[in-house]
């Protein structure tokens, strides 16, 4: 049986997680369901997205990712199931999925629209598509149901447009795309596996005007100090060691974060 893996912004204080879990039981009992994360901050794409970027390539072939952070259910956007990396994806066509046309390994995509009713629940509401339409499809997937029985091909996936790092000859401006549950800053700045050994000192890292020394580890630091490192999704990091950087610095998303390379 696939591993089913869930993604929202619904949290764990209310009852949605727990809905679109009994739906899935309901159609597979034996379902294999794991969740991802249902702490997204509510409405952000780009947060659920960048979270699903980080950890899709770790699930076996086969499995089932349902992504539901949905500003606009029951709005005209699309309902879609997806096939690539050797995964399905289930979700609204809202730019949480856009990531994977950067995928060298999303060669080959296959992208359905989700209008088969007999594959939905019997009711639809306007405002939880992920209990009536995203949970159901994805027991379905499960069960073997083929993917052109959900509804007619889509040429593209929506995109989720997201700031590019500006590239200069020795500098880097880019700015934070995510801040995680530690509270450490995640930036959109890629540093490439070739330098992960280069010269630490011969990196500059600012936050701001802040300056932050670049190392390898926390331990290079002492505690309650600010570092920047590589971190192990290949972006550069903003942390405080035994802190939370966010809660000390006061950073935000989009706040800008600059990288030069002095030799």
């Amino acid at each position: 049986m696939p591993i089913i893996a869930l993604l929202s912004d619904f949290g764990y204080s209310d009852w949605y997680v727990a809905c679109m879990k009994g739906v899935i039981y309901s159609i597979v009992e034996k379902a294999n369901v794991v969740d991802i994360s249902h702490q997204i901050p509510p409405g952000e794409i780009s947060s659920g997205a960048f979270v699903l970027s980080q950890c899709y390539r770790e699930f076996p072939e086969g499995s089932i990712v349902v992504a539901v952070v949905d500003p606009g259910v029951g709005t005209s956007r699309d309902r879609i199931v997806v096939s690539a990396a050797g995964l399905y994806f289930v979700g609204p066509d809202n730019g949480l999925f856009g990531f994977l046309t950067d995928d060298p390994q999303s060669s080959s995509i296959e992208i359905r629209s989700i209008e088969n009713a007999a594959l939905m629940s019997k009711s639809i509401s306007s405002t939880f598509h992920g209990r009536d339409i995203f949970a159901p499809a994805a027991a379905h997937l499960a069960k073997g149901t083929p993917l052109k029985q959900f509804g007619p091909r889509k040429d593209y996936l929506s995109p989720l447009e997201r700031p590019k790092p500006l590239l200069q000859k020795r500098l880097t401006t880019g700015q934070i795309i995510y801040i995680d549950h530690f509270g450490n800053a995640i930036s959109n700045i890629k540093i490439p596996a070739a330098e992960k050994d280069a010269d630490v000192s011969l990196i500059e890292v600012k936050l701001g005007s802040l300056q932050i020394p670049y190392v390898r580890t926390f331990q290079d630091v002492q505690p309650g100090q600010t570092l920047a490192y590589l971190g192990s999704g290949g972006f550069l990091e903003i942390a405080t060691n035994g802190r939370n950087a966010e809660g000390l610095l006061s950073f935000c998303l989009g706040d800008k974060v600059t990288v030069r390379h002095t030799e």
